[in-house]
């Protein structure tokens, strides 16, 4: 039902009978005189008399129809939206101002950034269209939205002075949860008309694919507690290149051999970008450029091979030197803990005679290239101990351990390897041609009031001819310990054959266990379980020859190089990470209850202690919110240790979704869309009253009276 703004006028529609008194008056009667050539003049008047009243009555209604719409203008009538409550002109108001500041938000169009765009119609809205009496809060919307005031205030100018003062954050953008974080804060609110004014870039990306019902339901309660109106300050299409988070080529880095770091870049824009320079910095010093070709919608990978002078942590930035509209991605950064030699024991349990029949033999030349001896000069120092017998072994003292051909092991010596890998030790599992699976699975399986050492139970054994040898397959591998053996072009995986595997059967939804790798039949080759600290890997083929050509192939030295490094990273080998994970730094039991001085980015340090636990002794710090370098410092070591925050890649999409996708995406509630062009005040002025429908219906009177006109003109003329 519509509501007029000047019902007084409503009295006015009597007008409209005027046209039918002036019809009424024209048919007075006359006095009829006989005439002789009357009798003709009436033929012909019955023969146009239905036309003549038909034209007439067409005219009548057209007359009242325009005093009825011209009357009816004069009373301003409203429209109301979806049945919406019309809010008083002198009603109190309080309004939730979203300010949209994921790092889109920073993109740069005509030397003015969209948060800009944004900041500017958040104080139109506090100084234009809030009056005094009125309250507001303000939140900044991103994955981790945050309320800029903790309670609503009445002060406006102080509002405005906190929305100036609001700065583009790297996180990226997620409308569902920004949702249920505004219809929390709106619960607490008393004043009972209450609007909500979401001010983004409405980019696409912030839709998540992910808990859409949540979502849909955080929205729906966000509109039944205030009316929504949609600000979008995109100015239209929006192109962009960005770089991801830089990657190595192997976990293990060390002085002695250069190492590829590589990322990808990728081409957000509908044209492709060809003769892109890429930078190379390392510890603050020009230490490459790249050009690279991306295709429209795609990616390349922009790579460098680096030799790290020294060992210890670095730190280093891949740039895109030619800028664009969204500068904040064209950076991405890494960081190195460069490690002198890594220390890894071999336990060879059945050594043989002939070195091409043992089984440690391959292992331990594809680890140290020069000798297994305690002097070699290569990056790992393997030591191979013929036995299976840790009886006056530290394990401290080794990053990682091997067993190759392992057939058994003693209780002791089961105890000291869960010991081992409970503080963050590494163990890396080879069957030998005629180990017992049996035997095996009770010595490192479970056990009463024992965790099971073995990701995986070992099944039967079967002996392959030449024709119907297994290999492996590098599309199955997911694990990021084996990801650059994705890449088929320079190491090939399924080049080797095996003619003797096991079965390995890991336990079903254990989030502890992980298959690294398949067969080509789709059977487990290389599992991997934490356990405590640590972690254990177990093969499904041997180390030695016997069971199949690995040792022989290229892909044999760069493989074992990569196992054993990840095994003996420990739990805090992810220096690069993503905005918003945790930061977790290992350190010696010395340390322990010591200070720690984290540095952000932005310079500002936080001192936290170490703590001893089960985990060790380690220091974790969950606040990053900006991207950049994290570096920890103590007494004595000014860079103990430093990290990698890169941004979310999502966020660098700047695709904008419709106003259908918007509607589609929040569920069945009713947003009032606008862009930040509009005249706010009208749009608002709308969405509280409904919309005045007074010009479409003078617009029509006067049609009506241009054809009213015409077509007396043309009947009157005929008559």
């Amino acid at each position: 039902m519509p509501i007029f703004l000047n019902p007084v006028y409503l009295g006015a529609l009597g007008l409209a009978a005027i046209p039918i008194l002036i019809h009424l008056i024209r048919k007075r009667r006359v006095r009829i005189v006989q005439w002789a050539a009357w009798d003709f003049l009436l033929q012909s008047k019955r023969r146009n008399r239905r036309r003549l009243r038909l034209e007439q009555l067409l005219l009548l209604l057209l007359r009242m129809l325009i005093i009825a719409l011209v009357v009816l203008a004069f009373t301003r009538p409203l429209i109301r939206t979806l049945s919406l409550p019309m809010v008083a002109a002198d009603a109190k108001v309080h309004a939730l101002i979203v300010l949209d500041n994921s790092y889109s938000m920073g993109f740069r169009r005509d030397g003015v950034t969209e948060f800009e765009r944004a900041r500017r119609v958040a104080d139109s809205l506090l100084s234009r269209v809030l009056k005094p009496g009125d309250s507001a809060s303000v939140v900044l919307l991103s994955s981790r939205s945050e309320a800029l005031m903790k309670e609503p205030t009445f002060d406006l100018s102080k509002a405005r002075e906190r929305v100036r003062g609001a700065r583009v954050s790297d996180r990226d953008t997620d409308y569902g949860a920004g949702a249920a974080f505004c219809a929390d804060l709106l619960r607490s609110v008393k004043t009972p008309t209450r609007e909500v004014y979401w001010i983004t870039d409405t980019q696409k990306s912030g839709f998540r694919e992910t808990g859409q019902a949540r979502a849909q339901a955080a929205w729906r309660e966000l509109a039944s507690l205030g009316r929504i109106t949609w600000i979008d300050v995109s100015g239209g299409a929006r192109e962009n290149v960005a770089l991801e988070s830089p990657g190595f080529s192997r976990e293990l880095i060390t002085p002695q051999a250069p190492v590829r770091i590589e990322a990808q870049v990728r081409n957000y824009s509908a044209a492709p970008r060809n003769n892109l320079l890429v930078n190379l910095n390392v510890d603050g010093r020009p230490s490459g450029s790249a050009r690279i070709n991306v295709p429209a919608k795609g990616t390349a990978k922009a790579s460098f091979v680096y030799l790290f002078e020294k060992p210890g942590v670095h730190t280093g930035t891949m740039q895109l030197s030619q800028p664009d509209g969204l500068e904040r991605d064209n950076t991405a950064w890494f960081a190195a803990k460069v490690r002198e030699r890594l220390k890894v024991l071999i336990l060879d349990p059945q050594p043989g005679r002939d070195p091409a029949k043992d089984e440690a033999f391959y292992l331990a030349t594809a680890l140290s290239p020069v000798g297994a001896s305690e002097g070699g000069s290569t990056a790992i120092q393997a030591t191979v101990r013929p036995s299976a017998n840790l009886t006056g072994l530290d394990l401290r003292t080794f990053d990682a351990v091997v067993i190759t051909g392992v057939t058994d092991v003693a209780p002791a010596d089961r105890r000291a390897l869960e010991e081992y890998l409970s503080n963050g030790g590494g163990l890396l599992l080879f069957p030998g041609p005629a180990s017992d699976s049996a035997r095996l699975n009770a010595a490192l399986g479970g056990n009463v009031g024992g965790e099971r050492l073995l990701p995986a139970k070992l099944g039967a054994r079967h002996l392959l001819t030449e024709e119907t040898a297994v290999t492996l397959n590098p599309s199955s591998i997911t694990h990021p310990a084996l990801a650059v053996f994705r890449d088929t072009a320079e190491i090939n995986l399924g080049s080797a054959r095996f003619t003797l595997v096991y079965d390995l059967a890991p336990p079903a939804n254990d989030p502890a266990t992980t298959v690294l790798c398949r067969f080509s039949g789709g059977q487990p080759a290389l599992v991997e379980r934490r356990f405590g600290q640590g972690k254990v890997i177990l093969s499904a083929a041997t180390a030695g020859t016997g069971g199949g050509n690995l040792p022989y192939k290229p892909a044999w030295v760069p493989l074992v190089h990569q196992l054993v490094a990840y095994l003996a990273a420990g739990p805090t080998a992810h220096h690069n990470i993503q905005l918003g994970e945790t930061i977790n730094a290992r350190f010696d039991v010395k340390e322990s209850g010591k200070p720690v001085r984290l540095t952000e980015p932005d310079g500002h340090t936080t001192l936290q202690k170490t703590t001893l636990g089960a985990e060790g002794v380690v220091f974790a710090f969950s606040g990053t919110r900006e991207a950049g370098f994290y570096r920890l410092g103590m007494a004595g070591r000014e860079n103990a240790d430093a990290f990698a925050v890169n941004l979310p890649a999502g966020e660098s999409d700047l695709t904008t979704a419709t106003t259908q996708q918007v509607l589609a995406a929040a569920g069945p509630v009713h947003i009032q869309f606008a862009r930040a062009g509009d005249d706010l005040l009208s749009v608002v002025r709308q969405s509280r009253r409904g919309t005045e429908v007074w010009r479409p219906l003078v617009i029509t009177a006067m049609l009506l009276l241009f054809a009213e006109g015409l077509l007396s003109w043309l009947w009157g003329r005929r008559g």
